[in-house]
């Protein structure tokens, strides 16, 4: 609005100057007009005393005739000879001397028909206009009649016509600049009316702005924006959603993302890619990647990147807290002058891998070591020494505790291979002291070889609605456990009780070797021993904690282990109460 007030003010302006100057035009060829047409009549005015002093008969007849002329206006004659000496004046009858140096003068003595001059009279201190006319005789110059008169007389009667010449003028001016503003204010009716609405749609594009007023001249135009505010709010709308879902699917994303604009500052991170990086609290983007990444090398990395290696991938192992494996890939995108970061966690899948190998490791020895022995002692007694019954009988004792260990490893591994979907889930009461005392009675050979006593501890609850295929194998790994490593001479005691959240708590506590807190980490792997010389000779497999991790996982319980060397362990786990 103000450029176009200012437009407005310099065509003003502009229009002040051109009626300023052609007014001063108008005035001057006004005023030349009035000098020429009073020229003309002083001229004849001359013309007609001279011819009729000539009627009267000569020069006095002249001086009598300007006497009497000038009596009745206020005019001057002067009669002058012919090299400019005053021989006559109307206004000073005594003047005397030469006006040969007057302009009027000077054009007649240099051969000029008529002398004309306005300026200021020494004499009269007045503006006179002059006209010189000459007096011939006989082809000769002879005499000079000059008549004058003061430009205040016949100037004062111009000046009402000039007045109202003046006055049309003015109104022809205001009606001229009326029209100029007039087109002016046409011109930019419509830059008024649709420069707001841009402003609007451009700071406010999620708005539709209309233009209501309908105008035959600008109506296409005004339809046009209309159409155009309309577009821009449901592009921006529609803009506003997918920017609203991407954020929302990489917030979501289980893979690290983060974006890095030309000047390397970081724009976009993704709680994933916070979360793989060890970065905590909030952040205030745009800002320097490197005052957030800290990993010397991902930095490298990001470095390395260029527009002749737009796209780099490499597995990195950041010493955070928790040691992560994760692979990155960087890529360029030289158009939009950014770096996108994506970031996959790779820290389980390698530990997987590693417990896969592990476990291969360990199964394959673990069947080695009894299959090695069956063929050993096979062999040995093919060979002729099942022809003496003593050893014969000793070889097939200790062949079958290694087909009974060997069956029992591979029991435990289908166990522990089996789904949810392939186990049956289904809930029943048990009875606690019944199952407990049973288990206890199994074990009666195992607890008198080595002279460990089984306790049982508990009175409420009585039954527990469980399911027995998880819940019997998790109470009979702990308490083998338990007396496998116990020493002679030592106590086992199972217990159990109701806890205030309403759940079922079994302890198994031993007196053993007890547990190192390193090796309690990994105690519930697969195939994991503390002791393996001492797990191999107990008979062990391995599996029997895993086995029972896994199916308290399955029944919603946890677990939980207290273990100090030389002092022996406590296995709790506790099973929420479970509705058919």
């Amino acid at each position: 609005m103000k450029k176009h007030y200012g437009e407005s003010l310099a065509w003003l302006a502009v229009l002040l100057v051109i009626f300023i100057g052609a007014w001063q035009l108008i005035a001057g060829f006004y005023q030349r007009q009035v000098l020429d047409q009073q020229q003309t009549y002083l001229e004849k005015k001359g013309s007609l005393l001279m011819h009729m002093a000539e009627l009267n008969g000569g020069g006095d007849s002249l001086k009598d005739l300007s006497q009497h002329y000038v009596t009745s206006s206020d005019e001057r004659i002067t009669l002058l000879a012919a090299d400019g000496a005053i021989l006559f004046d109307t206004y000073d009858p005594s003047l005397e001397g030469t006006r040969s140096d007057r302009p009027e003068i000077k054009t007649l003595l240099q051969g000029g028909k008529l002398g004309v001059s306005l300026r200021q009279s020494d004499t009269l201190n007045k503006e006179l206009l002059y006209v010189a006319i000459p007096v011939m005789t006989d082809g000769q110059l002879s005499n000079i009649i000059r008549i004058a008169e003061p430009t205040a007389t016949f100037m004062a009667e111009a000046g009402s016509v000039r007045q109202s010449i003046f006055f049309v003028y003015s109104v022809l001016c205001l009606l001229i600049t009326f029209l100029v503003l007039y087109f002016l204010r046409q011109k930019n009716r419509p830059i008024e009316k649709i420069l707001p609405v841009l402003k609007k749609m451009a700071t406010q594009p999620q708005k539709t702005e209309l233009i209501m007023q309908t105008s035959p001249q600008w109506q296409e135009l005004y339809q046009t924006i209309n159409q155009l505010s309309e577009q821009l709010s449901q592009t921006y709308q529609a803009y506003t959603a997918t920017e609203n879902q991407l954020h929302t699917l990489l917030n979501e994303l289980m893979i690290g993302v983060f974006i890095l604009d030309e000047e390397q500052q970081l724009v976009m991170i993704n709680p994933t890619m916070q979360e793989q990086l060890g970065i905590t609290g909030m952040l205030s983007l745009p800002t320097e990647f490197a005052s957030v990444i800290k990993d010397p090398g991902l930095i490298q990395l990001i470095y390395r990147i260029n527009k002749h290696q737009p796209v780099l991938q490499e597995e990195l192992r950041l010493k955070l807290p928790e040691e992560k494996v994760l692979d990155i890939n960087l890529r360029l995108f030289n158009e939009q002058k950014q770096l996108m970061g994506i970031s996959y966690d790779l820290t389980r899948v390698r530990q997987l891998e590693k417990m896969q190998k592990d476990f291969v490791s360990n199964v394959s020895h673990e069947l080695k070591t009894p299959v090695t022995s069956l063929i050993g002692f096979t062999e040995t007694l093919l060979a002729g020494a099942m022809h003496d019954p003593k050893i014969t009988e000793e070889f097939l004792v200790i062949m079958q505790k290694d087909a009974q260990r060997l069956q029992r490893l591979i029991q435990d591994i289908i166990q522990l291979s089996k789904t949810e979907a392939e186990l049956q889930y289904e809930l029943q009461p048990i009875e606690l002291p019944t199952l407990f005392q049973q288990l206890k009675d199994s074990y009666r050979q195992l607890l008198a070889e080595k002279q460990v006593t089984l306790t049982l501890t508990g009175s409420e609850p009585t039954y527990w609605l469980t399911n027995r295929e998880f819940f019997y194998p998790i109470i009979k790994n702990l308490v083998e456990n338990a007396i496998q490593y116990s020493p002679k001479n030592s106590q086992v005691k199972l217990s159990w009780r109701l806890t205030a959240a309403d759940q079922l708590e079994v302890t198994v506590r031993d007196q053993g070797l007890g547990i190192d807190q390193d090796d309690q980490e990994r105690i519930f792997e697969r195939f994991y021993r503390v002791d393996k010389a001492r797990a191999r000779h107990s008979g062990g497999t391995g599996l029997g904690l895993a086995i029972v991790k896994d199916y308290t996982e399955k029944l919603g319980g946890t677990l939980h282990l207290t273990s100090h060397p030389q002092v022996g362990s406590t296995f709790s786990v506790a099973f929420p109460k479970l509705t058919k």
